[in-house]
């Protein structure tokens, strides 16, 4: 499989960040914005029921149809249904209300992608880094973006800061190591595989990228 061909690990269900949605507060400049959802909502998204969840929070957006955090949801339902382009519609009209989050930012990157846009996906990403340069997981999902389109230089240098930010990352490791393997950097391959075995020995992450390499 070329390095084109690979599209992102599936990180959003971690950084769905807000999920306990009875309470979401999010500060841009000066102003601070409030939401909130009910208890019956969130059960529903948790368990995995994603299309109660969906009517469950659309009824809530029916009371408030400016609660960020109830469309942030609708529109993560709607990505783990694989319906990506109702879940960019969602999370784009969050953010149009003001919930910006490193993690809507991500997520909304990584359907950009699903979808093929990925002029979408990067913009996505830095708009992301823009109110969180710290966050790792920007950076991978950056990385990745401009990997797809053989953007190698910028590639590595997003894969850099990700480890820079988050050193144990084996993510950004294995698709940095992968990238280097592809591209015939053999020294620098090796060198990330072996960084993933002193984090993690049983990882198969390293032998993947060592059979690249062969």
């Amino acid at each position: 499989m070329r390095l084109q061909h690979i599209w992102y690990i599936l990180l959003s269900s971690f950084l769905l960040g807000a999920l306990g949605c009875s309470r979401g507060i999010v500060k841009t400049g000066d102003l601070t914005y409030e939401w909130k959802c009910d208890q019956e909502a969130d059960q529903a998204l948790m368990r995995e029921e994603y299309e109660e969840a969906i009517l469950l929070h659309k009824k809530l957006l029916d009371k408030n149809p400016s609660n960020g955090l109830a469309l942030y949801h609708i529109g993560y339902a709607y990505g783990c249904l694989g319906e990506h382009e109702m879940e960019i519609s969602y999370y784009e009209e969050a953010v149009s209300k003001g919930y910006r989050t490193g993690s809507i930012f991500f997520n909304l990157g990584m359907a950009y992608g699903e979808t093929g846009g990925l002029q979408d996906s990067v913009s996505a990403f830095k708009r992301g880094i823009e109110i969180a340069p710290d966050n790792p997981d920007l950076h991978f999902g950056l990385a990745v973006a401009y990997q797809r389109a053989s953007y190698y230089d910028l590639s590595e240098a997003e894969f850099l800061k990700a480890i820079e930010l988050n050193p144990e990352s084996l993510d950004s490791r294995f698709y940095l190591g992968l990238q280097y393997a592809e591209t015939g950097d053999n020294v620098k391959a090796r060198e990330q595989a072996v960084k993933i075995m002193e984090i993690d020995r049983d990882s198969p992450f390293a032998v993947e990228i060592l059979a690249r390499i062969e």
